[in-house]
């Protein structure tokens, strides 16, 4: 059997000619429209695009992390729970005078449409609490480890990354630096 698949557009179209044959008023109907198209607009960046990258946790890991996320994309925003860690981060993260937004709340972080890649610097007990959002919320993590505290924490986590088709990754450095 064939996958059935309508387009969000094409979805919108059939829906206003049904509601114009309801008498739905057109203004309605075309503001509608315009909402979809601008929502396809907003889609992820292209490859070539650099991200909006986003530190939940400033600490000294997750501030170090940020800075190389910044290499290939715009830090632009900062978020700890310690605004004074979060001022600090948001400092080394300034590039060029743009400096980073600071937050307390990391829900408030997920919710911007310009961050694209989460940079998970938290504590270990948030790590999947702040995983599972940011999948929620369609944005791209890097986690420090570990990923999450238990079994069940990270079956969630899998089912909420596969659902949400982001990409996450975990850091593991301590695992492969002949360092340690």
């Amino acid at each position: 059997m064939k996958s059935f698949q309508v387009s969000r557009r094409s979805f919108l179209k059939r829906c206003s000619v049904v509601a114009a044959l309801t008498g739905l008023p057109l203004w309605f109907v075309e503001r509608q429209l315009v909402a979809a198209e601008e929502t396809s607009k907003k889609k992820r960046p292209s490859p070539n695009a650099r991200p909006g990258v986003a530190l939940i946790g400033g600490g000294s890991q997750g501030t170090r992390d940020a800075q190389n996320a910044a290499n290939w994309g715009e830090v632009v925003a900062v978020c700890d729970v310690d605004r004074k860690q979060a001022a600090a981060s948001a400092e080394k993260l300034t590039v060029e005078g743009k400096v980073p937004a600071i937050y307390s709340d990391f829900r408030q972080v997920l919710a911007r449409g310009d961050v694209h890649v989460i940079v998970n610097g938290t504590p270990d007990h948030w790590h999947t609490l702040v995983n599972l959002g940011a999948a929620r919320a369609k944005k791209d993590v890097y986690s420090e480890k570990p990923l999450t505290l238990t079994i069940d924490e990270g079956r969630r986590l899998v089912r909420a990354v596969g659902r949400s088709g982001i990409v996450l990754q975990t850091g593991t450095q301590q695992r492969s630096s002949q360092r340690f």
